[in-house]
């Protein structure tokens, strides 16, 4: 029946006597769901979270279409139909936001028994839409039903909406200490957002149709402010998108925020005055936003290109480096491996050199005593430059054991000054030891790695020292509470800027060549690595080139 007081629409939607705000509400809200919704749905079809938002969209679209055509139309069927779907609607969306809020929290899919609960809540709305509990009549003269309605049916669905208010709460505050930073930004946006447009929506929705229904008001022109929750569910959407990527949308969205931003410049015309002057500046307005917008989204598509390029090589140069630390990993290991199988002939060859000096095999004549000598030599050498590796590798691979004890370091340090005299005079040098300390010198750190340490110091010393002296001397700071052994040389000596870097792997002063050969340049990167690791350091200072070094191991002091 018609309801014979009230003009039928014109184009289906269209009438004079309206509130002014209904097509700016209505058109404004399905068109950003439209736009937003459908650009997520065809840029990545294949992803829950845009299916979910997409289907969120078209509900909602569905719903404001329907009530659109509450207010306009003045055919009874078309109402009473229209009318008895709102409810049902209103409980899927419901459910389809509390669905899009878990798999975005948990990146998964709701199990089945989850699923099985959305269906029971639905299932009341969808079952009883169609029967008196929703609608039980039609009035002719006032072309509504608010006073047919079913209180309980009505109740449930928003009921239902106040519980998935809470629900979606719930997985907001499960979630988000989880997070890292960025995605519990988005966790908040996302949340706020789903919120937001629950309450507008429910809230005002409830709150029109009750004073409605006793009629407080003439009619439920108040509903029309519950659609501006989508609006800004989905301008924090877009937030989401541009900002943080979260549907894996890329450029386009850009475009999708652009027709929006138009289509809101253009529903003004929904409510405008028909003035020419109202006219024109509304359509100077859009003219001006359509040029402005088009410039934008070539600079933003622009910009977003190279991020791309850029991330896109940031990830080979991470691809690039893992694989590098892999070969370095197999160059540690098979240096580790090398340097086992050298050392068992190396240690043969000076056992058996040494047997071989001492005449265990018969007395051996000058010259082929200097040449077993020789060959002694540069065992040991080989052997230290072994050790150097197999040290390296495990400071690499985080191998290298440390026993800490308390033990005096002065008399370490003579010790290991003694053990090198002989050898630092067959190079024609004087090796002297001196101390100057005022407590018991205890340090906590592993006696045999420090003890290595300062063999490498002054083997460093009496290879490049062609002449003159080399100084070991101990001092003590208390009220720093350090220790410090000091191993000075009247050597080559170092420029500036060279006195940090003979502590890397490889690294050797400029003019070492001119002295010794035999160098790896490993000793004193693991002397400081071992140092280091024992909480003390080592450094380095020189004069300049010709005038000397001194290389120093500082310890924390036991007091």
């Amino acid at each position: 029946m018609i309801c014979y007081y009230y003009d039928a629409p014109k184009y289906f939607f269209f009438l004079n006597d309206v509130p002014d705000l209904l097509y700016y509400s209505h058109f404004t809200a399905i068109f950003l769901a439209l736009a937003v919704g459908l650009f997520v749905f065809l840029n990545n079809r294949t992803t829950l979270l845009n299916k979910l938002l997409f289907t969120i969209s078209m509900t909602f679209a569905a719903i404001a279409v329907i009530n659109l055509i509450t207010w306009t139309h003045n055919d009874s069927r078309i109402i009473t139909y229209a009318w008895s779907l709102l409810g049902a609607l209103q409980a899927i969306i419901s459910i389809l936001a509390v669905y899009l809020m878990y798999v975005f929290a948990t990146g998964t899919d709701v199990s089945y028994r989850i699923k099985l609960i959305f269906t029971v809540l639905i299932a009341p709305a969808l079952l009883f839409g169609a029967t008196n509990l929703n609608l039980s009549g039609f009035d002719l003269a006032w072309c509504d039903a608010f006073q047919f309605e079913g209180g309980l049916y009505n109740s449930y669905y928003n009921f239902l909406g106040v519980l998935v208010m809470v629900w979606v709460g719930y997985i907001m505050i499960k979630h988000y200490p989880a997070s890292d930073s960025n995605k519990q930004k988005q966790h908040l946006l996302l949340g706020v957002g789903i919120e937001l447009f629950l309450l507008l929506f429910f809230s005002i929705f409830y709150l029109a149709d009750f004073l409605t229904t006793f009629e407080f008001v003439e009619d439920s022109r108040l509903e029309l402010y519950g659609f501006f929750g989508m609006s800004l569910f989905m301008v924090l959407i877009g937030v989401l998108i541009v900002q943080f990527k979260t549907f894996n949308i890329g450029a386009h969205i850009v475009e999708a925020l652009t027709i929006a931003l138009l289509l809101l410049v253009a529903s003004q015309y929904t409510y405008a005055n028909t003035t020419t002057t109202t006219l024109i500046l509304t359509t100077v307005t859009l003219t001006l936003t359509a040029i402005a917008s088009a410039i934008l989204v070539r600079s933003v598509r622009k910009e977003i290109k190279q991020r791309e390029e850029i991330e896109g090589l940031a990830k080979k140069l991470a691809k690039a480096n893992k694989r590098l630390r892999e070969l370095d990993k197999l160059k540690s290991e098979f240096v580790s491996i090398a340097s086992h199988q050298l050392r068992s002939p190396l240690t043969a060859i000076r056992g058996y050199a040494s047997m071989l000096l001492e005449g265990s095999y018969g007395k051996l004549s000058q010259k082929a005593s200097k040449a077993v000598e020789r060959i002694e030599e540069s065992s040991a050498d080989m052997a230290a430059s072994v050790e150097d590796y197999l040290n390296v590798s495990r400071i690499e691979s985080g191998n290298m054991k440390y026993e800490l004890v308390d033990f005096n370091l002065k008399d370490e340090a003579s010790r290991v000054a003694d053990d090198k005299r002989q050898e630092a005079m067959k190079h024609g040098l004087l090796l002297t030891f001196k101390s100057k300390v005022e407590g018991h010198s205890i340090v906590n750190a592993d006696i045999g790695k420090v003890r290595q340490i300062l063999h490498n110091l002054i083997n460093n010393a009496v290879k490049y020292t062609p002449k003159g002296s080399i100084k070991v001397q101990v001092t003590d700071d208390l009220k720093a509470k350090k220790i410090r052994v000091d191993v000075v040389d009247t050597g080559i000596g170092m420029k500036e800027d060279e006195l940090e870097s003979v502590f890397e792997k490889f690294q050797r002063a400029h003019n070492a060549n001119d002295v010794n050969v035999t160098g790896t340049g490993l000793g004193l990167f693991v002397a400081q690595k071992m140092a280091t690791e024992m909480g003390g350091s080592i450094s380095a200072s020189s004069a300049g080139p010709g005038q000397g070094s001194t290389f120093t191991l500082e310890l924390p002091l036991q007091m």
